[in-house]
Parts: C-alpha cells; structure tokens; sequence
C-alpha cells in the first residue's frame, strides 16, 4: 500500500504567469507499507519536492500538466527551465532573466 501526504504547498511566480495558469511548489512525504499476518509495517519512506504546472481557471478544476523534481535548483533556474519548456508562459520573461 502507498500512503501520499502532501507536507507543503505554495504558489510561486504569483502574478507573474499568464492568466489561467499556476505554478506551485509541492513537498510530499511518501510512504510504502507491506501487509505481513495482518499488520502493516512500512518498508519505505521519502520526501519528494516538486514543482507543478497547473493550468485551469478559478471556476473549473485544475490540470496538471508538468511536474518538475527538485533537487538543488536555484529558483532562477526553476524559472529558466519552465520557461524553456513554456515560451510565453511568464509574462515578463526576459526583463527577468537580464
């Protein structure tokens, strides 16, 4: 069985992406038990952070269209790499970047 808690959640880059789309930060405690003579004992634990793009509008529910893993990004490089993967997805994209 897995287990999927969700730690923290943030809205990043707010304001600063094109209508109707939403970028935010997740942290995830995983956790995998094993059923062993009726008793569940946990074989594995782990945190995972990513970074999701969303794209919905207040009145409609919200889909997932990328996830990104975090490891040790900078948030300019998070910005950088959606940006890559999205052109026009940040309004201000360049005045940023410069």
């Amino acid at each position: 069985m897995k287990v999927y808690e969700v730690i923290e959640t943030k809205e990043m880059f707010h304001g600063e992406v094109i209508e109707d789309y939403y970028i935010i930060y997740e942290q995830t405690e995983n956790k995998i038990f094993a059923n062993r003579n009726n008793h569940l004992f946990q074989q594995e634990r782990f945190v995972e952070k990513t970074v999701n793009v969303f794209k919905g509008n207040p009145h409609s529910t919200l889909k997932k269209i990328k996830a990104y893993p975090i490891h040790r990004l900078a948030l300019g490089d998070i910005r950088e790499t959606i940006g890559k993967d999205f052109p026009g997805l940040f309004k201000n994209l360049n005045r940023s970047l410069a």
